[in-house]
């Protein structure tokens, strides 16, 4: 079992989207995928068929002492899903809680885990961070994620050198001046860093998302579409091979 964890400083970027589409991509490659919801919004089942946010999750389930992988879900397409729930309760975990419980999960060797997590620097998503064989920082293509590269930098002295990590820019909107702006000073900051697709916005997006699905599925000529089959393969392929320390 590998873990992929997407993680930002901001909220609004992303990371549910790219957790859902990811999830939904590589189970329709064969690769057995669990989408792990870590962030209360609750709203990543939305993306995976589910018409409302689930009422019982794994916050409730650890919330009550009972096993938090008892209310996974699982979708039509082949995508577990396990939700965060509607439970306002938020326990207070050890340090080492989601690593030790993500080892217990029946996840196959082969299979893969992506974690939706809350905005850092809060708790569960630090514990992704240590958890995660990726790491991918999702920064919207706008002036706030210029300014955040020595926010994220000093996150990134807290990974391992054998994790693997990379920045994916979303939001891109060639109409927009100051998007395409943000996007030229990102690729100077981020080089190679940068994954080689980033995500547009596009109205088909929200129009899937209306519809339970991903976009893929509703609209797969679209520009998102293309992009999210981008990442989900640069994904595969990144977990296949060691990681690159910084300086080699």
């Amino acid at each position: 079992m590998q873990c992929v964890a997407f993680v930002s400083p901001f909220g609004g970027v992303g990371r549910t989207t790219l957790t859902a589409h990811c999830a939904a991509l590589l189970a329709a490659r064969g690769v057995p995928a669990l989408a792990l919801e870590l962030s209360a919004q609750n709203t990543l089942g939305l993306h995976l068929g589910l018409s409302l946010p689930p009422q019982s999750g794994w916050q409730g389930a650890v919330h009550a002492g009972r096993w938090w992988g008892e209310v996974a879900l699982e979708n039509t397409a082949g995508v577990r899903l396990l939700p965060y729930g509607a439970d306002t309760h938020q326990e207070v975990l050890p340090k080492t809680w989601l690593l030790e419980h993500l080892v217990q999960l029946d996840i196959p060797q082969t299979g893969i885990v992506l974690l939706d997590t809350p905005v850092l620097p809060a708790p569960l998503a630090q514990q992704a961070l240590d958890c995660a064989d990726l790491v991918v920082w999702v920064l919207d293509a706008a002036p706030r994620a210029v300014h955040a590269q020595a926010t994220v930098q000093k996150w990134l002295t807290c990974l391992e050198p054998e994790q693997h990590w990379a920045v994916v820019v979303t939001g891109v909107d060639p109409r927009s001046g100051t998007r395409r702006e943000a996007l030229a000073q990102l690729r100077r900051q981020w080089g190679p860093r940068l994954l080689p697709y980033a995500l547009h916005q596009d109205e088909y997006l929200p129009r899937a998302q209306a519809q339970s699905l991903c976009v893929h599925q509703m609209a797969p000529q679209a520009q998102s579409a293309h992009d999210l089959q981008g990442i989900a393969t640069w994904i595969k392929d990144t977990l296949a091979r060691p990681a690159v320390q910084e300086g080699a």
